[in-house]
């Protein structure tokens, strides 16, 4: 059909809806219509270009939504690989529509921010008119926003699913959304899109709960017992005063249900007491924790409709865990810095998990050893690879980061190699001077941190891999991102959790420093230092941090006899004049 002939009917249908005329359009959508039309006055002749939020004020929204972002990655990321083969993109909006995280394929890099399907584009109803994240937001549901549902003309080639998500207190505050550049005519073909983004949003409340509510009951909620520990409809939190603390969506829309409240207040049912949702005595609740059949897990709703429950009991606050209790490596590396005392303390809460760890620091800081203190301190063992991203010569980075299939080129080694990300693989992979890699190969790096998997130069199938990335930078890597020289997408798939570790100059553990450098340079041997060379060296401002040292300590044991150093043999910048 010719464009105009096909604007002019869409401004049509919108002005006869308007007017009240019959319409085969969903009512949300056309309720949207009508919002667009007169509250907000926008004008369905316009055609708007997607609204692409500035750098400044982007970072502002991504802050405000940081627990948000943590909490929804996992599960966008589980979303996307049962999506993506289908044309799929994700975006996580906040409360205001403003898009703080996304994941879409690279290839269609340029049409996706185009269409708004990008980080920093703005959704809300006001600016965009009918559209997934807008009409969500509004009503605080979900809905499918398909093609010509859209208001503005210039977004009816998109398909957009999405589905609010609900804090434990009951607050909106994002959405997640699912959208195709072209879809299927038909708005069914979105049907079974709808129920999965649902239910990735059911986990991503539930997982927010808990992750929230640690100090109380968590009660796991679903209308039969079948699913009940592997996926629950929904989930509250009670404190130990018997109040209701927390709760998924689906619990407000179950409860509100069961007392007949057609419309309810974010604050509905967080601060009433247990008893008057359910039947049943909130001090018998630890009763359910010996629950063997489904019989004892039923509970009755103050309407008498039953609910089997799933308990889990709070987590005892214990007193901060002695430094004893640290694993050794992690333990091994400060004598008594506050500051790198708190790093390690919170790098062994991580340790285990799967997540991304970025090490910020000053050059020379020891940015590799204490990544391979992570490294020694998992469980899990493997091996560890450091890649100097800054030394590896363009040109031979990207056979050396991801191998080559054999015969793959001229004066490839006729069995292949193994590239060292593959090398990597059941291990760590240290990534020294990220900022330093070249775009396209982060381009390519990003593949393989989202998919688990390696491509090898010249070889037609991927290669599983399971690492642990640790990223290091001498520069803040958010700072390169604002300036456009590291990529966006891949900063954020690497920033799991940021580390910074402190410059030698401000340390308050220099003396232990100096005795491991020492020992660490003379082998083991015996190396003293008089007491106006130790005095020297706890003056220096050591600007090139532990790596100066150890080079000034090489220096000294050439220099000294019979290994004690004096001031002569430090130096002559070291020496006070």
């Amino acid at each position: 059909m010719d464009q105009s002939i096909a604007f002019a009917r869409h401004v049509q249908e919108i002005v006869s809806a308007a007017e009240g005329k019959q319409t085969t359009r969903d009512p949300e959508v056309v309720q949207s219509w009508l919002r667009c039309l007169n509250d907000y006055k926008l004008d369905p002749e316009h055609k708007g270009e997607a609204r692409i939020l500035p750098q400044n004020i982007l970072r502002q929204h991504q802050q405000e939504a940081e627990d948000l972002m943590t909490i929804a990655r996992f599960g966008m990321e589980d979303l996307y690989r049962r999506v993506n083969s289908m044309g799929y993109v994700l975006l996580l909006t906040d409360a205001k529509g403003v898009t703080v995280d996304f994941i879409g394929d690279e290839k269609v890099d340029r049409e996706l921010k185009r269409a708004g399907l990008y980080i920093g584009s703005e959704w809300s109803e006001q600016n965009a008119g009918t559209c997934g994240v807008g009409a969500c937001l509004t009503s605080g549901e979900a809905i499918v926003v398909h093609q010509t549902d859209h208001f503005d003309m210039a977004h009816t080639p998109l398909s957009c699913t999405a589905a609010p998500i609900y804090h434990s207190d009951g607050s909106l505050i994002g959405v997640l959304d699912v959208s195709l550049l072209m879809s299927p005519t038909e708005k069914y073909s979105q049907a079974l899109t709808l129920e999965v983004v649902k239910s990735c949003v059911r986990r991503i409340e539930l997982a927010n709960l808990m992750n929230s509510r640690k100090s109380d009951w968590i009660l796991r909620l679903n209308r039969t017992s079948e699913f009940l520990g592997v996926d629950p409809s929904c989930a509250i939190s009670v404190a130990s005063d018997g109040t209701i603390s927390g709760l998924t969506h689906g619990a407000h829309q179950l409860f509100s249900k069961a007392q007949g409240v057609r419309k309810f207040s974010a604050q509905s049912f967080v601060g009433k007491p247990f008893e008057e949702v359910f039947d049943f005595d909130f001090n018998d609740i630890p009763c359910l924790l010996a629950a063997e059949t489904p019989g004892e897990q039923a509970l009755e709703l103050s309407d008498g409709q039953v609910i089997f429950a799933d308990v889990q009991a709070p987590l005892r606050r214990e007193r901060a865990p002695a430094r004893s209790v640290l694993p050794k490596p992690l333990a091994g590396i400060h004598g008594g810095d506050a500051s790198m005392q708190i790093l390690a303390e919170k790098a062994a809460r991580i340790v285990d998990k799967q997540i991304s760890i970025i090490l910020e620091g000053e050059t020379g800081v020891g940015k590799e050893y204490v990544a391979k203190a992570l490294h020694a301190s998992r469980k899990k063992k493997g091996p560890f690879v450091a890649i100097n991203c800054a030394a590896l010569p363009e040109a031979l980075i990207e056979s050396e980061l991801f191998g080559y299939a054999p015969n793959s080129f001229t004066g490839a080694n006729a069995k292949g190699k193994k590239g060292l990300i593959e090398q990597a693989n059941g291990g760590t992979l240290f990534l020294d001077e990220i900022g330093d890699m070249p775009l396209v190969l982060q381009a390519r790096l990003l593949r393989v941190l989202a998919e688990k998997e390696v491509m090898p130069v010249g070889a037609t199938k991927p290669v599983p891999v399971d690492i642990r990335v640790i990223s290091a930078s001498h520069r803040k890597l958010k700072s390169l991102v604002d300036a456009g020289q590291f990529r966006q997408d891949l900063y954020y798939r690497l920033n799991g959790v940021v580390l910074s570790i402190p410059a030698l100059r401000d340390r308050t553990d220099k003396p232990w420093v100096i005795r491991q450098i020492a020992a660490l340079v003379s082998e083991g041997s015996v190396m003293r230092f008089s007491k106006p060379a130790e005095e020297a060296l706890l003056a220096h401002d050591w600007p090139g941090n532990i790596r100066e040292m150890i080079n000034v300590f090489e220096l000294c044991l050439a220099l000294s006899n019979d290994g004690v150093v004096g001031i002569e043999d430090l130096p002559e910048n070291l020496i006070p004049q």
